[in-house]
């Protein structure tokens, strides 16, 4: 693991998409709006930190071979962006969980 790989996968991880994130699909049932996030550098964060995590697990999983080429970077970029939307999907079921019924 270089430098360089680790900036990616923070960068990376930092960018993915928050929750609650638009679905292409309709669901079955109404998903209860969620209330503003009180501390939005949270879920940056946990998701920068996910994002090196998932990187890092994914070059463990897929070694690379002498050195790293931009292919490589981007492969690892993808198990960063993939880390840090499942951390950023569970914080966000929790809130929806923990969220008090209105009305």
């Amino acid at each position: 693991m270089t430098y360089g790989l680790a900036a990616l996968w923070l960068i990376v991880g930092w960018c993915g998409t928050p929750w609650p994130r638009p679905w292409p699909w309709p669901w079955p049932w109404p998903w209860p709006e969620p209330e503003p996030d009180p501390w939005p550098w949270r879920t940056k964060i946990l998701g920068a930190v996910a994002g090196l995590v998932g990187g890092y697990l994914y070059t463990q999983a897929f070694p690379m071979e002498g050195a790293v080429t931009a292919v490589d970077a981007a492969a690892t970029g993808i198990g960063a962006f993939v880390g840090s939307v499942l951390a950023n999907n569970v914080l966000g079921l929790i809130r929806v969980g923990s969220a008090r019924p209105r009305g």
